[in-house]
């Protein structure tokens, strides 16, 4: 994960004004005085801080999974001119393997308020600073959009009212300032660009939304984690932006205090395809206890910031803590990377100007490794019309594959019209024709066929045609609901390769296919899929597929998916079920279900199974015991989630079924050309697996037992990442 404060500033040639209006000017000038420091009678405050950290991929069409959840529970204390001290009072974390805690990265994730000189991002990711207890040379600290020194730094537009609040005592309008930052030499330092809400009469911020960015030359030295944030910027590909929203609430009347911070962290790499890393940390203050000073003026803080302090409440007390007032992930689930796509980097953005993009939408696309094709390399090219004609794309793909010494590619053009989106796609690919596949899972041998001889996958030579359109369902998070029309044409493949090129081992053979051309219907429905048997958000998701052939092949195919996890304090449940059915007169072998190894039914030869009913269910069900949940520093800044052990079960299992003639007939056909005797055989009831262990480092590692559960067959050890026994 690439956590970087960097984005790169271009200079125009050409002198700005510092504020848009003279009116911008005083509601700017009254900001100033205002957010300067608190009123003279506060003291400082108390409060209660619920924080989560997530770690999570955001997909090409904008659906999040997240891999790893931290949530912390907090005491806050800051004295007006003196320190923000955090007391950490409850740790709890999931993860689907992770041995690294965010502890190891942040050694603040909150501002104690939004007046001063000088502001610091949500998240300071130097957690040496912590550890030393002292500040490094390195340590940027943000100018503030109201510091007096302001004009060197920024520019000023906007000042509409965008809203009327009303509380018990007062109305209250709010205007909106747009600030930009701007530099006019070498000197390094950290900005804020974005917006600020302002309560029009006490010109104090209720609301900062936008980015930060650091801009000048970066000095040397500094920590290991900001070293390598200095060198990942200079990556060619590499986008990365720190997002913040700051919201603040009036508290007693008089004083606007912080009530949710947000800060995410998002990267993405040209290479990886249009999938973004997202490190995001939300916090809630509840429970504000203000000092009040009554006629004493309190002290004023110093002009570089507030120090901040933070430290653990016993272990013990820690791993007890029941004060949790959201289940985890809520907090992770209730926003969207997308929620910043108004202030992202132009790489990002719908609008502006037109753009055309070498990158690819996936890494297959330019550089694959299969025992088919050998490597494939190829470029992708897309133009994104943008202001021009929103919402129109187009975009082409044309590639080699080397030992196959075979061209494929092909070209798309779409328009987006929320909540719809049309496409047009004609393309030659090589397609997979394994189920269930997982999603963010790879489609092909990769890193594993080239270097270890194993390809876990079968292929089909496909070209098709195909008209498609996309309706949202409200927000994508909710779901979506997608048809496609077209034509195809499948063509049976063969491995070329025996082996990979570094280790040993074989390849074995490709799959049979029945050869021919067919009409073809497509309808796809997804329900909250960011809810995914992979994903550790909490929630219910479903998708369902159907899709017809007519032609030289002739098949129907439906399946249907539910997804579901839930956390009842150290209680955790997972469920993942999927079944389907394909049927016809005369079906194409690869259109059967196939399961076994790989992932879908282990403990099977690959692809043992076979049919034309199927069914899979992967669950689990574990347990955390209070006890040992703090994160530990294993070595200098790095820490590891707390042992944490815990107790879990999984059950994994499926069945399949060969029901006509049709696919008694396709299922012989898999081996067809190197073996005289089926392949697949249907399971003959149902194949399940169960397991049950000891966990470690909350869920990250597993160690315990597993046995088949429809035959006879002796416990055997398991052990490894996450919880699949």
């Amino acid at each position: 994960m690439i956590l970087s404060l960097l984005v790169l500033a271009q200079l125009t040639s050409v002198a700005q004004p510092i504020y848009s209006s003279a009116a911008v000017r005083d509601l700017v000038t009254r900001a100033t005085s205002a957010n300067h420091a608190p009123p003279p009678e506060f003291g400082g405050y108390r409060a209660h801080v619920e924080t989560e950290f997530s770690v999570l991929l955001r997909d090409s069409l904008g659906r999040e999974r997240s891999a790893h959840i931290e949530q912390v529970a907090s005491a806050v204390h800051w004295t007006r001119g003196g320190s923000y001290d955090m007391h950490i009072l409850g740790y709890r974390t999931q993860s689907r393997g992770s041995l690294v805690s965010m502890m190891s990265f942040v050694g603040g994730w909150t501002e104690p308020s939004l007046y001063g000189e000088r502001l610091t991002l949500g998240v300071q990711l130097d957690s040496s600073r912590r550890l030393r207890r002292k500040p490094q040379s390195d340590t940027i600290v943000a100018v503030h959009p109201f510091a007096a020194d302001r004009e060197q730094f920024y520019r000023y537009s906007g000042g509409d009212t965008v809203v009327v609040m009303h509380t018990l005592t007062r109305t209250i309008p709010i205007v909106r300032v747009h600030v930009t930052p701007h530099l006019r030499d070498s000197t390094r330092f950290a900005a804020f660009d974005g917006e600020i809400d302002l309560d029009a009469d006490r010109a104090q911020i209720v609301r900062m939304r936008g980015q930060f960015v650091v801009l000048g030359k970066a000095k040397g030295g500094g920590s290991f984690i900001t070293r390598m944030s200095r060198l990942a910027t200079r990556m060619p590909g590499l986008v990365a932006v720190a997002y913040c929203e700051f919201v603040n609430a009036e508290i007693e009347g008089r004083y606007w205090l912080p009530a949710f911070q947000r800060t995410e962290l998002q990267s993405s790499f040209a290479l990886l395809g249009d999938t973004r890393a997202v490190t995001r940390v939300v916090s809630r203050f509840s429970d504000h206890l203000v000092d009040s000073t009554a006629d004493t003026v309190a002290a004023t803080e110093a002009a570089t910031g507030i120090p901040h302090h933070t430290t653990w409440a016993p272990s013990d007390s820690v791993s007890h803590y029941h004060g949790w007032t959201q289940s985890l992930g809520d907090a992770t689930t209730n926003v969207t990377a997308d929620d910043f796509d108004d202030v992202a980097p132009d790489i990002w953005k719908k609008t502006g100007g037109v753009r055309v993009d070498l990158f690819p939408e996936r890494t297959d696309n330019v550089v694959r490794y299969d025992r088919v094709e050998g490597l494939y390399t190829g470029v992708e090219l897309n133009l994104h019309m943008r202001n021009v004609v929103p919402g129109l794309s187009a975009g082409a793909i044309v590639g080699r594959a080397w030992t196959e010494e075979t061209f494929r590619g092909g070209a798309h053009v779409a328009l987006r019209r929320d909540p719809w989106t049309v496409r047009a796609l004609a393309e030659r690919t090589l397609a997979t024709t394994n189920d269930f596949i997982r999603p963010l899972g790879p489609t092909s041998g990769g890193l594993a066929a080239m270097v270890g001889s194993t390809d876990d996958f079968d292929y089909v030579d496909r070209r098709v045609a195909l008209a498609s359109v996309m309706r949202v369902l409200g927000s994508l998070d909710r779901g979506f609901v997608m048809a496609q029309l077209g034509g195809g044409d499948d063509r049976a493949e063969r491995a070329r390769l025996t082996h990979g090129i570094i280790l040993g081992g074989s390849f074995r053979p490709n799959r049979g296919v029945t050869e021919g051309t067919y009409a073809l219907g497509v309808i796809d429905t997804e329900l909250h899929p960011d809810v995914t048997g992979e994903s550790m958000d909490p929630g219910i998701g479903a998708a369902t597929h159907y899709e017809i052939g007519r032609g030289g092949l002739d098949w129907q195919r439906a399946q249907l998916s539910l997804f579901g996890r839930k956390y009842w304090g150290p209680i955790a449940l997972s469920v993942d079920a999927e079944g389907g059915a394909v049927w016809g007169a005369a079906i194409p072998p690869q259109q059967l279900f196939e399961m076994g190894g790989s992932g879908v039914l282990p403990g099977y030869a690959y692809k043992q199974f076979a049919g034309d009913r199927a069914a899979l269910l992967r669950s689990d069900a574990s347990y955390s015991f209070p006890i040992w949940r703090s994160p530990r520093r294993f070595w200098r800044s790095f820490f590891i989630p707390g042992l944490g052990p815990g107790l879990a079960a999984r059950l994994q299992g499926g069945w399949t079924e060969l029901l006509s003639n049709a696919s008694r007939v396709a299922v012989t056909e898999l081996g067809a050309g190197w073996s005289a005797t089926p392949v697949s055989v249907p399971t003959g009831g149902f194949r399940a697996t169960f397991g049950l262990g000891v966990t470690l480092f909350s869920g990250s590692l597993h160690l315990g037992i597993a046995r088949p559960v429809d035959h006879q067959a002796p416990w055997r050890l398991v052990g490894g990442l996450g919880r699949n026994f």
